[in-house]
C-alpha cells in the first residue's frame, strides 16, 4: 500500500511516486493549512491550472487503472463501469492527498490534467473538462463526476457517524432555459381573433394550418405567461394543438427553426452506430439488445437507428430524486420504459392509457410489437395516443411537445431527453455530467 505523505515529506521519501508536478520554488503549505492533508492556498497561483496530475502513475497502481489505460489508449473510449472505477481511484488519491474537502482549484486541476492526457474525454463544448468538474457559480453547486463521487464519500461517511442527519439528494425534472420569444408578425388582437375562431373550427384544414403558425409566437407566450396551467387547460385554450396532425411540429419550428429537423438529420446519418458501439460495452445494454435480436450485419441502417433510440437510456444513467422524504434513484431498465415503453400488439388501449395516466409523466412513446420489430408506435400526452409513421418521428414531436407546452422533462429519463436537446437539437441548457461524457465520448469515435 503506497502512502500519501505531505508535500514536504514527500522531498525526502524515495519510494512514494509523485503524482502531482509542481514548480520546484513551490513554497510549503504552513501547518495550519495541512490539517486534512497538505492543502492548496487560493493564494498560491501554482494551486490552479498550473498544477499538472500525474494520471497515468495513478491508475497504473490498480490492475482496473492498468484496463482503463489499455481501452482509452486502443480503443479511445471507456465503458460507463470504467468511468465509474477512474472518478472513484482518482478520488480516493485526491483524498489521500487532500482531504475530504480538497478545494475547487484542486478539483479543477485534476480535471483539467484528465482531459490533457486524454484527449478523448475533452468535451468540445466549454473548456472541455466540465463533466468532470464545473465549479458552482451564482449559489448552484459545483457539478461533475469528481464532485458527485467527493459528495457521495461524504453522505456514505455522515450515514455510519449519525443515520440520522444523512439525507437524499434533491432531485428534479430537468427545467429548460426560459425561452426569449421574439415579437409576433401579427397585432395581439388579431391573434386573440384567430385564437377564438380556431376554438370552434376544424376545417379547412389550410386554414387551421395558417392559423396556428401566426398564433405561435401569441401561444407561447400564452403558456408562459400562464406557467400553472395544467396540459389540460392548455389544450381547452388551444384545442387544435393536439387534435390537428403537425401543429406540434409547427410551432416548435416557428419557435426554434435551425433545431426542428436536427433529429431526422443527424441520428441515422451520424449517431446511431457510435451510440450502438457504446452500448456493446455495457452488459445491460448487451442484454437488451439481444432481447431485441439485434444483428449489426443484417440490420437496415433505419432499423439500427430505431434500436439505438432505444438502447439510448442505457448509456445516460439517471440521478437520485426524492420520493415524498424517500430518496430514489431510476434504474436503467425504468429510464429506458419512461423514454420508450414496448407492449405487445393486442393491448388494451383504453385500459393501458387509463393505468398509465396514474402511474407515469407524460408525455412519453408507446411501441407495439416485440423483439426490435413493432408494428405500430404512438406519442402518448394527456391520455391520448397518436400514431406516427415512424419511431424517430414520435420521438421528434415526444421532444417538440415539452417545449411547445413548457413542461419539464420526467425525472426518470431526463437525461436522455437532455441528450436530445443539447448534443442532436443543439439547443442550449443544463447538462448532467452523464451527457457530457456521452457527447465527448461519441466526437472521440
Amino acid at each position: 500500500m503506497t502512502l500519501c505523505l505531505p508535500l514536504k515529506e514527500q522531498i525526502i521519501t524515495l519510494n512514494v511516486v509523485p503524482v502531482i508536478e509542481t514548480p520546484s520554488d513551490e513554497t510549503p503549505t504552513s501547518d495550519k493549512t495541512q490539517s486534512a492533508g497538505p492543502s492548496v492556498s487560493n493564494e498560491n497561483p501554482t494551486s490552479g491550472h498550473e498544477r499538472k496530475y500525474k494520471i497515468r502513475e495513478v491508475l497504473m497502481r490498480t490492475l482496473e487503472g492498468k484496463a482503463i489505460l489499455a481501452s482509452l489508449d486502443g480503443e479511445r473510449c471507456i465503458s460507463l463501469k470504467q468511468r465509474r472505477a477512474i472518478q472513484r481511484i482518482l478520488v480516493s488519491h485526491l483524498v489521500e492527498c487532500f482531504g475530504e474537502y480538497p478545494t475547487s482549484d484542486v478539483k479543477t486541476s485534476l480535471a483539467v490534467s484528465i482531459v490533457e492526457e486524454f484527449p478523448c474525454l475533452k468535451d468540445h463544448i466549454g473548456n472541455g473538462y466540465e463533466a468532470w468538474f464545473c465549479k458552482g457559480r451564482n449559489k448552484r453547486p459545483s457539478t461533475g463526476f469528481l464532485e458527485e463521487c467527493l459528495r457521495n464519500r461524504r453522505k456514505r461517511a455522515l450515514r455510519q457517524t449519525n443515520p440520522h442527519q444523512a439525507q437524499g439528494q434533491q432531485g428534479a425534472g430537468s427545467k429548460r432555459p426560459c425561452l426569449v420569444l421574439h415579437d409576433s408578425d401579427i397585432t395581439e388582437e388579431r391573434a386573440m381573433q384567430m385564437v377564438a375562431w380556431l376554438k370552434v373550427h376544424v376545417l379547412p384544414l389550410d386554414t387551421v394550418t395558417e392559423y396556428m403558425r401566426d398564433t405561435a409566437i401569441y401561444r407561447a407566450k400564452w403558456i408562459q405567461e400562464h406557467g400553472t396551467r395544467t396540459v389540460a387547460e392548455i389544450q381547452t385554450e388551444f384545442p387544435r394543438l393536439v387534435d390537428t396532425p403537425g401543429m406540434i411540429a409547427q410551432d416548435f419550428h416557428s419557435l426554434h427553426p435551425e433545431a426542428s429537423a436536427k433529429l431526422a438529420e443527424k441520428w441515422v446519418s451520424l449517431l446511431s452506430e457510435k451510440i450502438l458501439k457504446l452500448a456493446a460495452k455495457e452488459r445491460n445494454a448487451v442484454i437488451h439488445l439481444s432481447a431485441m435480436n439485434y444483428n449489426d450485419d443484417t440490420d437496415t441502417a433505419d432499423m439500427k437507428g430505431d434500436v439505438a433510440l432505444q438502447i439510448l437510456p442505457y448509456l445516460l444513467p439517471g440521478s437520485s430524486y426524492k420520493v415524498a422524504k424517500n430518496s430514489t434513484r431510476p434504474t436503467l431498465d425504468e429510464a429506458k420504459t419512461f423514454f420508450i415503453d414496448k407492449k405487445p400488439v393486442g393491448t388494451n388501449m383504453p385500459e393501458y392509457l387509463r393505468e398509465a395516466g396514474k402511474t407515469r409523466p407524460e408525455p412519453f412513446v408507446l411501441l407495439l410489437g416485440q423483439d426490435s420489430a413493432f408494428s405500430q408506435v404512438f406519442f402518448v400526452f394527456n391520455g391520448e395516443a397518436q400514431e406516427q409513421r415512424t419511431l424517430l418521428a414520435a420521438v421528434d414531436v415526444c421532444f417538440k411537445s415539452f417545449y411547445v407546452y413548457d413542461i419539464n422533462y420526467p425525472k426518470q429519463c431526463s437525461p436522455t431527453w437532455e441528450f436530445l436537446q443539447t448534443t442532436v437539437y443543439e439547443l442550449p441548457g443544463a447538462e448532467s455530467s452523464a451527457v457530457r461524457f456521452l457527447r465527448t465520448t461519441i466526437s472521440a469515435l
